[in-house]
């Protein structure tokens, strides 16, 4: 952590002499509050990753530059950083009139294209259920982003696997998964995002994964203050995941989520209900299907610009503890409730 420190240190000095160069923007999220789940003592959490970052361009002329963004995320309420270090982001492109190309860590372009469906941005207890497959953020990757037209852009990554043919992953005794997780990935996305409409389709395949693969179509709708968001989500888990084994195995999932929000002034409320449906999973007893279902209520109150207050209310319906346990759960019924503070500068 003190090496950690030291290089955000070094970068923030460095970044008021790097403005004579490029133009370098230091930015970030500290969100911190109370979780209280059923089964679970009360604890500190967030909603919001807490960050530092910086992201910065230089002018190459003609309409081109060159882009960067490094960003180390952090547990607040013990000071503790990810794994990787710059687990937030960790990217070097270019950017210009055919869009723009990056190197590097960052976003995984299905997860960042459907969370937008979730009013609570698919963090805190009342993020809607995800699929095993999902993954935040991706490294090794290559990404395109399209300039936009008339709303509509699209998004190409290609993932790096880490050569696990090599690994023996065979400490279950199943013959047939020994070193079958090697792959490389790729995604698309693509969405459309204009006036009160949001349209959008993505498609996903993780690295080491055995192409275990997940896509997505939905949309959402603003009139007023008013928004609602409907999508659907379909999961094909061939039981692996960065070269380790997924937490449900083999199976194949569908998830739904349908929202709403309402904002005036200050105010936000949030709901969502979201279910998944796990079929032919190796982790049940009888292979037969289990589902959940969730049902989310927030509230969120801006004191300004950049500071929010939140409280959000959530219950899981487990079909029973097997499907529970996929989730780290040991009851089939689940109550979270979460309050906390968020600001951003």
């Amino acid at each position: 952590m003190k090496k950690q420190l030291l290089t955000v240190s070094l970068l923030a000095a460095f970044a008021g002499m790097a403005q004579a160069q490029t133009n370098v923007t230091i930015y970030g999220v500290v969100d911190t509050g109370y979780i209280k789940e059923t089964g679970s003592d009360l604890k500190m959490g967030e909603w919001n990753d807490s960050r530092i970052g910086f992201k910065g361009t230089e002018d190459l002329g003609g309409g081109y530059k060159a882009t960067f963004q490094l960003e180390q995320r952090l547990d607040l309420w013990d000071g503790k950083g990810g794994d990787p270090e710059w687990d937030g982001a960790s990217n070097v492109g270019l950017a210009g009139p055919f869009g723009a190309l990056r190197f590097g860590r960052m976003n995984e372009i299905e997860t960042e294209s459907f969370r937008r469906l979730d009013p609570f941005n698919q963090e805190g207890v009342g993020s809607m259920m995800k699929g095993t497959q999902r993954t935040s953020r991706i490294s090794n990757v290559a990404r395109y982003d399209s300039p936009g037209f008339s709303g509509f852009k699209a998004s190409l990554g290609y993932y790096l696997g880490k050569n696990t043919q090599n690994i023996d992953k065979n400490a279950d005794g199943n013959e047939w998964a020994k070193n079958s997780a090697d792959n490389d990935g790729f995604a698309i996305g693509l969405n459309y995002d204009n006036g009160p409409l949001l349209l959008l389709a993505n498609y996903s395949r993780l690295s080491d994964s055995n192409q275990s693969n997940v896509w997505s179509v939905g949309g959402a709708y603003k009139i007023g203050g008013f928004k609602v968001g409907l999508g659907y989500e379909r999961t094909d888990d061939k039981g692996w995941k960065f070269g380790s084994t997924s937490s449900a195995g083999k199976s194949k999932q569908n998830n739904w989520i349908l929202s709403g929000e309402y904002k005036t002034g200050p105010h936000r409320i949030a709901g969502a209900f979201s279910w998944i449906d796990f079929t032919d999973s190796e982790k049940f007893s009888d292979n037969d299907s289990r589902d959940a279902k969730k049902y989310s209520v927030g509230y969120f109150y801006s004191l300004s610009k950049r500071t929010t207050l939140y409280g959000q209310l959530a219950y899981t319906d487990f079909e029973d503890k097997e499907i529970a346990k996929i989730y780290k759960y040991y009851d089939d019924g689940v109550t979270g409730v979460q309050i906390g503070i968020n600001h951003k500068f």
